[in-house]
């Protein structure tokens, strides 16, 4: 099984902010999974998916300087 691509449910624009700055508040993945009416493997899932974004953003900015 292959991972969902990004923008389709629940991996969307809105849900990635919210969960953003709900972890960035110090918040746990259970209390935002509550909070946006996700389950906590989704909300783990787009938390991995966004670290995995600004790592290989930062690695690219790295191999260009």
């Amino acid at each position: 099984m292959s991972a969902l691509p990004a923008d389709t449910w629940p991996d969307t624009p809105c849900n990635r902010r919210e969960i953003a700055e709900r972890w960035a508040k110090g918040h746990d993945t259970l209390t935002i999974a509550k909070e946006v009416g996700l389950h906590e493997p989704q909300v783990c899932r787009i938390l991995a998916r966004l670290q995995n974004e600004r790592h290989a953003s930062r690695q690219q900015g790295c191999a260009h300087a």
